[in-house]
């Protein structure tokens, strides 16, 4: 316990009439310093500096301001604590009630993932004669959000840009108009001010259609651990997106050969309205059947390699499209939205299978304007856990099917995609109570 101020200059004053007692026989001057010594040390052995922390409000999202609140609870305990985080960027305001004091903390997370708050500062005494030190820290969870889609897709797209040697166009925010650019962009006032025709070059992407598109085929359904498979995963990311949206958007769901179910969705306000569509789409997707299986043995055959299209699975798609199964189902969700509203394309997948026809659809879509983000499922880290990796001939089949995986997300990026690579510990807080019936 360390001394404050307050209690050097008692201490020393304290010295100062035992002295002056001592020198001048004056036994109220040595009474008066030995009392001020007693107290102190009174003080300090009843003094119990300790403090009970507890966190409301703890659900964050990406690149959105999220409120904290922390209860600190310590009887004849006055605590001065600052927060801080390396994972974002925060302020705080304090109330007192009583012995209850709360910090209500504005934060705003650098992305999904892991988010801690680092709680430091010290705890003093009611008369603020004594000290301790005090540090502690809370792990907390960031869901993805629209705003840290918002925020790949840029960034993605200018680091495109400047690799191949190209300044993005949308950096600045105003520019004079040139013959081409979309009269809805001019800036009426500023160019009253300037006498000339000023059009903004930032295209807000809330001005933007989203859709999502969900893959629930054949490689998504399959799961070695039926608590922690990728198809149950999915569904709960796609509707943290849908309930922190706030825009209207369309639900795409489809499997290795067609289109499963188009869901619009209107701009969703209010806790009721919320629920009700969470339980439209689980409703709906109660009737896809997970595959378990008895080991999960990595896929190492990649694109990349010679005659990958002559493959059994190609063979065996072919078959089943001439039966009426329908194309690609990505590339039938392709050929829908090349007729819809230019917008921002969210895929959730696990990059196991179709990858080929999910290259073609990305070169249409980006050349018919289109923003594309894929959320990309590790499935190693859903079917695996540390035991497994003790097989020798297992550890090479995984290296083989993280390099084929590496080689594909670098090639989806080359071509102006922001991929999010996911695995299992990245988990999301609040999964439904109802996502136990597709289990």
């Amino acid at each position: 316990m360390d001394t404050t101020r307050y209690s050097h200059i008692l201490l020393r004053f304290g010295i100062i009439c035992c002295a002056c007692g001592y020198l001048l026989n004056n036994l109220y001057g040595t009474f008066l310093g030995i009392s001020i010594f007693l107290y102190l040390y009174l003080i300090e052995s009843i003094s119990n500096l300790k403090i009970r922390t507890e966190l409301e409000g703890t659900t964050l999202k990406e690149r959105q301001c999220s409120k904290i609140i922390v209860k600190v609870h310590g009887e004849n305990t006055v605590p001065s604590l600052n927060f801080s985080s390396p994972h974002g960027v925060l302020s705080y305001i304090v109330s007192t009630k009583g012995n209850l004091l709360e910090y209500l903390i504005n934060v705003i997370p650098f992305k999904k993932g892991e988010f801690i708050l680092n709680i430091e500062g010290k705890l003093y005494d009611l008369r603020e004669l004594f000290s301790t030190d005090y540090s502690e820290f809370f792990k907390l969870q960031v869901e993805p959000s629209i705003e840290g889609l918002k925020y790949y897709i840029e960034k993605e797209n200018q680091m495109t840009l400047l690799s191949k040697g190209a300044l993005d166009p949308e950096i600045c925010e105003l520019k004079l108009y040139e013959i081409g650019d979309d009269p809805k962009r001019i800036d009426w006032k500023r160019s009253f001010k300037v006498s000339r025709l000023i059009v903004k070059k930032l295209t807000h992407l809330e001005d933007r259609s989203i859709y999502l598109l969900l893959d629930v085929g054949s490689s998504m359904r399959r799961f070695t651990k039926r608590n922690r498979n990728k198809l149950d995963y999915a569904i709960s990311l796609l509707l943290s997106i849908v309930e922190g949206s706030k825009e209207d958007l369309n639900i795409i769901i489809y499997d290795d050969y067609r289109i499963l179910k188009v869901h619009p969705v209107k701009k969703v306000e209010g806790y009721f309205k919320r629920k009700i569509l969470q339980e439209k789409i689980l409703e709906y997707l109660q009737d896809i059947k997970l595959v378990p299986l008895e080991k999960y043995i990595p896929n190492v055959r990649g694109i990349y390699e010679k005659n990958y299209s002559r493959e059994d699975n190609y063979i065996i798609h072919s078959y089943l499209s001439k039966r009426g199964r329908g194309s690609f189902g990505i590339i039938q969700c392709t050929k829908l939205l090349t007729k819809m509203k230019t917008g921002t394309v969210i895929i959730i997948t696990d990059l196991e299978s179709n990858i080929v026809p999910l290259f073609k659809s990305v070169n249409i879509l980006i050349r018919k304007g289109f923003k594309i983000v894929i959320y990309a499922l590790y499935t190693p880290s859903f079917n695996l856990d540390e035991r497994d990796l003790l097989e020798g001939e297992l550890l090479v089949k995984l290296y083989k099917h993280y390099e084929n995986r590496k080689k594909i997300i670098k090639d989806l990026k080359r071509r102006g995609v922001a991929v999010v690579d996911i695995s299992y510990k990245d988990g999301i807080k609040g999964v439904m109570d109802k996502l136990k019936k597709l289990k």
